[in-house]
């Protein structure tokens, strides 16, 4: 295996790469990838903020979950950590937005909430008529849009009719969050199930989609995983990972790396420190197989490493 670490890239030519080869034409054109990322602290310190820096200017969403405070071997907990960083408000905004818009209902002040009252007194529409046209507007955009998640079409339903409609969407937030919701408020919503190990990836490929529906070209997913890999006693606070709980957060990378064609406009950079490779054997990435294989690179371009390659050392 070779020893990365002596060909270690510099960060910004990295996120250069990344940039004009990812977030200016892949992720908005629907690709979707995950790049592993093993560098020192100081690195990975600046890492987080520059690579935020690019998706803002990109107009994609941005979320850093560290493993230390976020469950990553969880896949459940991932989803519920992305929900909490989303701007739900802004987003359900843009989506009626260009749902009205659509069908030529530009909306009177964009970024603004409007109730249907003041919606059909903009439109000069009865609001009855508006309100049904409304229902089938929204139930063609997202009721029949297959790529989500049938509790996630409800949600989703859910959250544009509160807004409409000035009511709580408080249970739903709570559901995609990953809080305890009775299971009436649930049912209530249309929504059949908490979201677990079992479905999170079908939220995880809905909530790709819903960005992009919102007018977004993706989403940035900054993993620090360093302390997957620390053994004996954390901090105050901090998850701890057990042996098999770091082959469980190896694995929940390994599923992302092959469903990264059904996650459209999904970059995950997976950050973490050099005992990944050389630390306590028991959870190095030689540990598990199926992920070293899909991101060691076996060639490499002469004395250097390959910008664009599934996992990099960056100096």
């Amino acid at each position: 295996m070779q020893d990365l670490s002596a060909q270690a890239l510099p960060l910004v030519e990295w996120l250069d790469v990344l940039d004009r080869e990812y977030l200016e034409a892949f992720l908005p054109a629907g690709g979707g990838a995950l790049k592993l990322a093993i560098a020192e602290d100081a690195a990975l310190a600046a890492a987080l903020p520059l690579a935020a820096a690019l998706a803002a200017r990109r107009g994609l969403q941005h979320v850093h979950i560290d493993a230390a405070a976020t469950r990553v071997h969880m896949p459940q907990e991932l989803v519920f950590a992305i929900a909490r960083a989303l701007p739900w408000e802004t987003l359900i905004q843009r989506l009626l937005e260009r749902i009205f818009a659509a069908n030529d209902y530009p909306w009177p002040q964009p970024g603004a909430a409007m109730t249907m009252a003041e919606l059909a007194a903009a439109f000069a529409t009865a609001p009855g008529l508006l309100a049904r046209e409304r229902d089938r507007w929204l139930s063609r955009a997202i009721w029949d849009d297959k790529r989500l998640a049938q509790d996630m079409r409800a949600a989703l339903l859910r959250l544009c009719l509160a807004r409409l409609e000035g009511e709580d969407a408080a249970p739903v937030l709570a559901w995609l969050r990953g809080e305890t919701v009775p299971l009436s408020l649930l049912r209530a919503a249309d929504i059949g199930a908490r979201i677990s190990r079992g479905t999170a990836r079908a939220v995880l490929v809905s909530l790709c989609h819903v960005l992009r529906m919102c007018g977004s070209p993706g989403l940035l997913l900054a993993l620090d995983l360093r302390q997957i890999s620390r053994p004996g006693a954390v901090a105050a606070g901090a998850a701890r990972y057990s042996a098999a709980a770091t082959m469980d957060a190896f694995e929940v990378l390994r599923e992302l790396i092959d469903d990264a064609e059904h996650l459209p406009g999904l970059l995950v950079l997976a950050l973490a420190g050099p005992p990944l490779i050389a630390g306590d054997p028991r959870r190095t990435l030689a540990q598990y197989a199926a992920l070293q294989m899909r991101v060691w690179p076996d060639v490499r371009p002469g004395d250097r490493q390959n910008p664009v390659a599934p996992l990099v050392w960056l100096a």
